[in-house]
């Protein structure tokens, strides 16, 4: 049974891989990361300081290579009611019902189920990204201390928190209690927990190198294909490992945990 101290040193670790899930959240091909790289391109604009978490600017080389990845079809689904309030989740909506947008009104071409699904499949290869390169980086951190971490209440509970106050730093959500915000944590906590109950989850994140390279060009470079494109071509990878290997082939993770090493 893990002490307090385990769970607190645990969770610290555990809070640092999930950084990644709001840098990269930024880093996606929305109306705000065009904004954003036009703020940071000014001339005038002095360099901003690398914050305490190492989050990139909107215009660095990674930042703008994920911002290019995926399908016309994946990008609109993480553009859903961007300019309209963002999505308005709700626990009770039907999946296959058009998502609601923060003005009340629908987007008519994206189920509710299609949203979420999406979303949650990058947050939650975000997140186990970002452990995998805690784990290069600081090799006391095992699989085994996250199934440890994982197998107790109270490491749940931190786990849970950490992963909603991350989706709430992504601005993906319009307010921090919002339902948006529960509907998402629930869903990426849903497929976060068996992975990391796989003693080869993580640690088999990106597949073999030939895999790594196939993703590479037929699904993270444009135009790319849908996941259901992606799946039928390389069935023995699941999505979460799909949007892991764009977002370490990125080179995001590399400007955020330092010592993680290359993208492979």
């Amino acid at each position: 049974m893990p002490t307090p101290c385990d769970l607190l040193t645990l969770g610290r670790r555990v809070s640092f891989g999930l950084l990644l899930v709001p840098v990269v959240s930024l880093g996606l091909p929305t109306p705000r990361l065009l904004q954003a790289q036009a703020t940071d391109a000014t001339p005038q604009q002095a360099p901003a300081s690398r914050s305490p978490s190492n989050r990139p600017s909107a215009s660095s080389p990674a930042m703008q290579r994920l911002g290019g990845m995926f399908s016309p079809q994946i990008q609109s689904i993480v553009n859903a009611c961007w300019e309209r309030g963002k999505v308005n989740l709700s626990p009770q909506a039907a999946p296959d019902t058009p998502v609601i947008c923060g003005d009340g009104r629908p987007e008519a071409q994206i189920t509710h189920r299609t949203y979420v699904e999406t979303v949650s499949d990058i947050l939650t290869a975000s997140s186990l990204v970002g452990f995998r390169a805690v784990m290069q980086s600081d090799p006391r951190l095992t699989p085994e201390m996250l199934r440890m971490f994982i197998s107790n209440s109270e490491g749940m509970t931190v786990l849970r928190n950490t992963i909603q106050t991350a989706i709430t730093q992504s601005q993906l959500v319009s307010s921090p209690n919002s339902p948006s915000t529960a509907v998402l944590t629930e869903a990426v906590v849903s497929r976060l927990v068996p992975v990391l109950r796989d003693p080869n989850g993580v640690t088999g994140l990106l597949g073999t190198p030939q895999q790594y390279d196939r993703v590479v060009r037929s699904f993270c470079n444009p135009p790319g294909t849908t996941i259901e494109q992606a799946r039928t071509q390389i069935p023995e990878l699941s999505s979460l490992q799909l949007y892991a290997i764009c977002i370490q082939e990125s080179g995001v993770t590399q400007e955020v945990v330092p010592g993680s090493g290359r993208p492979r």
